[in-house]
This record gives C-alpha cells, structure tokens and sequence, in this order.
C-alpha cells in the first residue's frame, strides 16, 4: 500500500509544479480545475486543449487554434464552433456567455452549413454574452463590449466596438497600449516549447487566410519563425 502512494505521490508531483505555472500564466485572474488538468494528460484524444469550464460547449476542437495564454471557454456558458476554423491569438480574453461561431446553416436548405474562417487577433478581450458570427475577423486588440452581436469584420483593431450589430464605437491610440509577456507562457495546458510536437500529433494542420494584415502576427505553418 505504501509503494503505492509513494509511486501516485511520484507520478502526480510533476503535474503540480507545471499546474502551478499554468495558473500564472493566466495571471492567476481564472480558476482552473486541477481535476480537469490531470485529465486532459491521461486521455488518449487531446484536441481540447485549452482549460474550459464544464459548461461551455466545444464543437469540432481540431479546427480551433488558441493561441498563447488565451482563456476561450474557461468562463462559463461559452459556445466555441468549428465547423469552420476558428482562429485565436495571443492573450486574448474571454468573458462568459461568449460564443464564436465559423459556420451556420444555410438560408434555403438548413440541411448544409456554410463554413468559414473567423479570426480574432492578438490581445483582444470579447466582453459577456456577445456573439462573433461566421467570417468575422478581428484586428489586434479589438475589445468587444458587453452583449454585442459581431456581424462584420474589424480587421484594423485598436478599437472597441458594440452593439448589435456591434459598431465603432471608439479607435484606440497604439501609442498608448501597454504591451506585455507573462514569463509563463502556454498554449493551454502546452508549454510554448512542446507545442509543435503536439500539435502535429493531435491537431488539424490549419491554414488561415491573412491577407487582412494587422490582425495577428501569427502565421501559423506558414509564417518563417514558426510557433
């Protein structure tokens, strides 16, 4: 019985230090589940890779790409869509009752879906119980107010919008913005250094469109320094 506590003991102690960093890379403003951490590194299917709360919904994972200390879905309530492809950057935060959708049915035939490509840049904050529609892309550091309905593209950022349908409501000065790292970075539960192993082991090789410049840096497979 002793060697058996001793080896759960042994087993368990590493997920602690690295659970431990994974709160402080969210700034230690979310709980996340130690329960929920534990089981996503003993199941075999791990495409939700990101902490989520247990009453958000995720369709279709391997077509969701979220970025460094990104928190979609941790808050309650949320609906995350990939029918399509969904796509978040870095240090993006999300309230709850958010829903970011790629894909609706169509208007004639509610048999077919019509998929899309919805992009979210950088450093965005997407207030409570606002809706990011099919095709929608969002610059860098577009904050989303409270309740709004994102039927259109934003691609510049440095703005905040609202309303439904979410509005310009006001264009931020870059010169302002406080730019920041946490030293703990992680791609969900992933470290930033074991990510591409990962992802070429458990995710869909995604390629999004970024012909709308400004929206993220991030280029995914494509881009020369890699992830």
């Amino acid at each position: 019985m002793k060697r058996l506590i001793k080896k759960i003991i042994l087993m368990v102690v590493p997920f602690i230090a690295e659970y431990d960093e994974i709160c402080k890379s969210l700034n230690r403003t979310i709980e996340v589940s130690f329960i929920e951490y534990l089981k996503f590194h003993f199941k075999r299917k791990k495409t939700i890779y990101w902490p989520v709360h247990k009453t958000t919904l995720v369709a279709n994972p391997k077509n969701i790409f979220v970025g460094i200390n990104s928190n979609p879905g941790l808050r309650g309530g949320c609906y995350l869509q990939g029918s399509g492809k969904v796509f978040i950057g870095d240090y993006v935060r999300c309230a709850s009752n958010v829903g970011i959708m790629s894909g609706n049915h169509n208007v004639y035939n509610h048999k077919l879906h019509e998929n899309k490509e919805t992009i979210i840049g950088d450093y965005s904050w997407i207030g409570m119980n606002s809706i990011i529609l099919p095709g929608v892309v969002l610059g860098k550091r577009t904050i989303v107010g409270a309740g709004s309905v994102v039927t259109k593209s934003f691609p510049e950022g440095y703005c905040i919008i609202a309303g439904n349908p979410a509005k310009l409501i006001k264009t931020l000065d870059a010169d302002k913005v406080v730019k920041y790292r946490f030293e703990e970075e992680y791609y969900g539960y992933i470290p930033k250094n074991k990510f591409n192993k990962f992802r070429d082991k458990n995710l869909n090789k995604l390629e999004f469109n970024f012909e709308m410049s400004k929206v993220t840096e991030n280029i995914l497979y494509n881009r020369k320094t890699g992830i």
